[in-house]
């Protein structure tokens, strides 16, 4: 079910656009700088099942005539527009309760449902005494489990389950009928509980604004991993926002960042961890920046420049960002924020080679290896016969033989019928990767290049787990490219050491590499 906002003039905003698809049981973290407008989106998510959340949490005058949020949903569209008579945000469109009631907003301090729950709980007090004195009550297994994970401790074990009018509260019961309510434990406490209360609910979504509040590192990053097992046993997705870098680490495949244009709009796209970092909390202490598209090829430079290149002059860090085009956009962002450097020149990209002629490799201080990539290179030098023993490779890489085919752009794969169906057979009873890759290779359909890619990946982290060091095999791929990475090291190594040499300067140098 796909869930579409769009959000139009309000308070500082001009524009924010965003699409999820609910059926996607997914944890998805939005991240920005403070006023890139996060809870401003949870709010008018929270406007669709409640129409006055942004009059009560809201200071006056936020909306205006030209604001509107348009919510299509499930194929249903509901549009909010101004209403000069009551002075905000109205509609005549209704979202029907069934749906209303699969989803579920919680905003942060103090208006969150949690907060409101907090005074609820002292009014029903009586009633969870009376409870407690008959010893009416269960133990939540699920709950305390939850809760013993993420703060490593005991202390939950006596916590038992109360029902107040079909509503679920929980209190540690004590000697002589006294007991501790959950609104008496810590905020980290009592929030968790409160999420879990929502997660209990078969809701289709939750979305929480600053989810990390009140929570520790370590305990933010154990909620991420009960997250992603609620998602599957209760069919749920969980959209939050945080500022949390611990629980962007963890969530490094599904983080999307809001960022302020400059026509007033607010993006919101997917970005790596690196990317959102960068952005986000800035490098200092370096002088010069090399940025890359991933840590393997992060590792081979940092080999390339302590192995080959003259010592920098400069102090410098190389940051793996994930993706030619996001490694790109965060070079040419730096010059307008500069996040990393006030001198634009100090940044430079080092891509794979399967970059190359890309418009966005074609920027000023962009450079690409003479390599497809570090792992591409290493699987073709493999299919050559040149590295590694061949027995093991090819018990490794099954598909080496089409994978040999695509290097060297042929197909000359041949349809087997008989293994086609015996396959599909298979498959019926068990769907698995080996299996689908069988079933690729009967029908004599070729390697694509993302089963090339990754099969590089897979022999990449293979060979240094079990069979050689980073270092063995960068020294390897560098013997093999020797006049190409020779003008690699030039170009890195003037960047590092852009400064007037004198003559007898630059001999000794070319003389230490030449030796080398």
């Amino acid at each position: 079910m796909n869930f579409n906002i769009s959000i139009r003039n309000i308070q500082n905003i001009k524009k924010i656009e965003f699409s999820l698809d609910l059926a996607d049981k997914s944890l998805v973290c939005i991240t920005g700088k403070n006023g890139s407008g996060k809870t401003m989106l949870i709010k008018a998510i929270g406007n669709l099942i409640n129409a006055d959340i942004l009059s009560k949490t809201s200071a006056p005058r936020i909306v205006s005539d030209n604001s509107e949020i348009n919510y299509e949903i499930g194929g249903k569209s509901v549009i909010f527009k101004y209403n000069k008579k009551l002075k905000m945000l109205d509609s005549r469109d209704t979202l029907s309760k069934t749906l209303k009631d699969k989803l579920s907003v919680e905003l942060p301090i103090p208006y969150g449902e949690r907060f409101n729950f907090f005074k609820k709980i002292g009014g029903i007090d009586n009633d969870i005494r009376r409870q407690v004195v008959l010893q009416r009550y269960s133990r939540p297994t699920e709950l305390i489990d939850f809760l013993k994970a993420i703060y490593a401790t005991n202390k939950f074990d006596n916590l038992v389950e109360i029902q107040v009018k079909n509503v679920p509260y929980y209190v540690i019961p004590y000697e002589d009928n006294y007991y501790l309510r959950e609104d008496y434990f810590s905020s980290g406490e009592y929030f968790l509980i409160s999420l879990y209360r929502r997660i209990r609910s078969n809701y289709l979504a939750v979305f929480i604004d600053e989810i990390d509040i009140s929570l520790d590192a370590a305990a933010q990053v154990c909620l991420v991993e009960w997250l992603n097992k609620f998602k599957e046993i209760y069919k749920t997705k969980f959209i939050f926002t945080t500022h949390s870098l611990a629980m962007m680490q963890t969530l490094s495949d599904n983080l999307f960042c809001m960022e302020e244009q400059a026509d007033g709009s607010i993006t919101i796209e997917k970005r790596s961890y690196g990317f959102i970092k960068s952005t986000l909390f800035g490098f200092n202490g370096w002088e010069k920046y090399i940025l890359t598209e991933d840590e393997a090829l992060k590792d081979f430079l940092i080999y390339l420049i302590d192995r080959y290149c003259a010592k920098p002059f400069y102090q410098f860090k190389i940051i793996y960002i994930g993706g030619g085009t996001n490694t790109t956009d965060l070079m040419q962002r730096n010059k307008i924020e500069k996040f990393f450097s006030e001198e634009y020149k100090n940044v430079m990209a080092i891509l794979d080679g399967d970059q190359k002629g890309k418009a966005h490799a074609k920027k000023e201080n962009v450079h690409c290896i003479p390599m497809e990539s570090i792992e591409k290179e290493l699987l073709s030098r493999c299919l050559l016969g040149e590295f590694w023993d061949t027995v093991k490779f090819r018990a490794l890489i099954k598909d080496h033989e089409r994978l040999t085919d695509f290097m060297h752009k042929k197909n000359n794969g041949t349809k087997k019928m008989f293994k086609v169906w015996f396959y599909k057979f298979l498959l019926l009873f068990s769907k698995n990767t080996e299996s689908r890759r069988k079933l690729s290779a009967a029908r004599g359909e070729p390697i694509k290049e993302r089963d090339f890619s990754n099969a590089g990946k897979r022999l990449f982290k293979h060979l240094i787990q079990h069979e050689y060091t980073k270092q063995q095999i960068f020294e390897f791929l560098i013997e093999k490219n020797p006049k190409e990475i020779t003008a690699l090291r030039r170009t890195v190594e003037e960047f590092l050491s852009v400064r007037t040499n004198t003559k007898e300067e630059a001999q000794t140098i070319e003389s230490v590499v030449t030796s080398q």
